[in-house]
């Protein structure tokens, strides 16, 4: 599948030096995904999620502060 147009959602930094940036890419065809890019040092991991695997780890991730202590 060929990659259309990539929007920029955020960019952000995270603990221990590391960030991470969210883009939608919009692929021909009119399939959109979410694309997470991590960056570690000089590492890039990138990971594309469809609409229902993003809510799925949305959920994780809320679930998942909600438990922690200020």
């Amino acid at each position: 599948m060929t990659e259309g147009e990539t929007t920029l959602i955020r960019e952000a930094d995270l603990p221990f030096h590391r960030w991470v940036r969210l883009q939608n890419i919009a692929f021909v065809g009119g399939l959109n995904m979410l694309r997470l890019t991590f960056k570690e040092r000089k590492r890039f991991t990138m990971i594309d999620l469809d609409k229902k695997s993003a809510e799925a780890l949305a959920q994780d991730l809320l679930d998942w502060a909600a438990k922690q202590e200020e």
